[in-house]
């Protein structure tokens, strides 16, 4: 049986979790450091802090009485006790001067410190209300119009010509249905920009409610409209999603903007040699311009680049080689834009170190957790995880007695027709039982209502899974077989007319399908027992001392 590596992310996270918030009181706490502690581990202390941290995040809203709030605060300590007791024995056998370990650490330590500081830089850039808002009615924006689409040209000529002539527009479409001249629709309904052809919504954008469009030429033909109405709908979430987007526009020109003030502040570079550098020239040839010493730009207080550390910089982000990209002429397209790469991220560490972010308990905390995470990561993989095994037999058996776990859920396909009364949705269903042809009762009954309406819902034909419909849907759709007709009574009173196209019913998922999830979850509840096992036999022989009384 394979190991689970990719378990060992999960198991770090369970023993591994940082919040933000304090809560447990410090009465009676010890004080080591000029920190207060609730336990201490082999000379080792988890303050106040650390714990509260995690307890907030782990255990958020978990108030209740005393004696449950207790034992959950007293898991946790057991669980960062545990922690703090594996990560003391790998660094004991020496994990944490594990090369790759610390490769990897140096880079995130690097990547987090310049991010720091761009966090820093645009921590307090709001995005303008009178822009979102702007921008917002736009997105939301809904046209409502009444069109006729015409084959020919000359047909929707002598429409406009009618028209001109002041004859009335729903009269016109009229005649064009009975003259089959073209297509109409008669109804208007409320369409977002993105639903509408972008000659339209050119269009539609400019004109004011009640006016005639000019003849526009589309694909399909010619088109005609009149616009009925504009509105906005409420839709809070897009109005969110418009204002992050305008954040992060504007909170990335003011990363463009200080990355060209750091490097006008600290950079010179050598634009005659930097533009001279041929990479795809066989003369002298990549290979010894990997050696060249001669500064292509200088740092301030910095090591200089040099021609070779670009070539190499080059050469890394090279996925088919330097052949290959010689050979497709791609090499000296990159050279600029992989040297500001390279001084972008000298500066911003350097201006980082000079600011002492690099000093800031928050970016202390954050290399240290990442630090922290892939010693315990690796100790598991190491200690733990060549014990932890999966039997054919127990993941079989697991999948049997939990089968409802792994079940394909009912769905079904529908459409609908909604009235505004009881009694004509009843006189629709009656007539459909009967054998009436849906699509004729759709285009005839009367006291239907328009599909816009505040809560009418949509039924398309798509197959919907059943247990995601609202639950008074799923109560009138229940126990329903293909063909049937079902009556829903939304909140507002429409009256929907559903009729179940097909009924796909509920089916185990075989057994082939479902083993790798069930082989996750119990390799993960193995790894975590197997850890908490170790951190107990290291226990019972270590110096544990615990504070926490509350």
């Amino acid at each position: 049986m394979k190991h689970y590596t990719w378990m060992l992310k999960a198991i770090v996270v369970i023993f591994l979790f940082v919040g933000t918030v304090g809560f447990v009181s410090d009465k009676g706490l010890p004080i080591v450091k000029g920190k207060k502690v609730v336990a201490i581990v082999n000379e080792e202390p988890i303050t106040l802090d650390e714990f509260n941290q995690e307890f907030v995040m782990v255990h958020e809203g978990i108030i209740g009485e005393q004696k449950v709030r207790k034992e959950k605060m007293l898991e946790l300590l057991s669980r960062l006790i545990n922690t703090r007791l594996i990560l003391q024995e790998a660094r004991r056998i020496g994990l944490d001067e594990l090369k790759e370990l610390k490769e990897r650490i140096d880079v995130f330590a690097k990547v987090t410190l310049r991010d720091k500081l761009i966090e820093k830089q645009v921590k307090d850039i709001k995005p303008d209300e009178k822009e979102v808002n702007n921008l917002y009615r736009e997105s939301v924006k809904e046209w409502k119009m009444k069109s006729a689409l015409f084959e020919k040209e000359e047909d929707a000529k002598a429409m406009e010509s009618v028209l001109r002539e002041g004859k009335d527009f729903d009269e016109t479409l009229k005649k064009i249905m009975s003259d089959k001249k073209g297509k109409a629709d008669e109804e208007g309904n409320y369409l977002k920009h993105k639903e509408l052809l972008s000659e339209i919504a050119e269009a539609a954008s400019k004109m004011k409610v009640g006016t005639m469009s000019p003849i526009i030429q589309i694909k399909s033909g010619f088109v005609i409209f009149k616009l009925e109405d504009v509105r906005f709908p409420d839709e809070p979430k897009i109005k969110e999603q418009v204002r992050m987007e305008l954040l992060r526009q504007k909170q990335k020109e003011a990363f463009v903007k200080y990355d060209k003030a750091l490097k006008a502040k600290y950079v010179k570079i050598n634009k005659q040699l930097l533009e001279s550098l041929d990479f795809e020239s066989k003369k002298p040839g990549f290979e010894k311009l990997l050696k060249d010493k001669r500064m292509v730009a200088e740092i301030k207080g910095e090591k200089p680049i040099t021609v070779g550390e670009l070539a190499e910089n080059i050469r890394q982000q090279l996925f088919h080689g330097v052949e290959r990209a010689v050979e497709s002429k791609r090499l000296n397209k990159r050279k600029s834009q992989i040297i500001e790469e390279m001084l972008h991220k000298r500066v911003f560490r350097k201006e980082a170190l000079r600011l002492g972010i690099d000093k800031t308990e928050d970016y202390k905390n954050k290399v240290r957790e990442y630090e922290n995470s892939l010693i315990f990561g690796a100790f598991v993989q190491k200690a733990v995880a060549p014990d932890v095994q999966l039997k054919e037999e127990e993941l079989k058996t697991y999948y049997d007695e939990h089968i409802k776990e792994y079940t394909y859920p009912e769905m079904m396909k529908m459409i609908s027709l909604v009235f505004g009364k009881r009694d004509e949705a009843e006189r629709a269903i009656a007539n459909l039982r009967k054998g009436t042809d849906f699509q004729w009762v759709k285009a005839n009954a009367e006291g239907q209502i328009d599909q816009n309406s505040k809560g009418v819902l949509d039924f398309d034909g798509r197959l919907l899974t059943t247990k995601d419909l609202p639950e008074e849907v799923q109560k009138a759709v229940s126990g329903a077989n293909t063909g049937e007709f079902r009556l829903y009574e939304s909140p507002e009173k429409h009256y929907h007319v559903l009729y179940i196209q097909e009924v796909i019913p509920s089916k185990p998922q075989p057994y082939i399908e479902a083993r790798e999830k069930i082989a996750k979850k119990i390799y993960n509840e193995k790894m975590t027992k197997a850890v908490e096992e170790y951190a107990a036999k290291l226990r019972v022989v270590s110096d544990v001392k615990i504070y926490l009384i509350e």
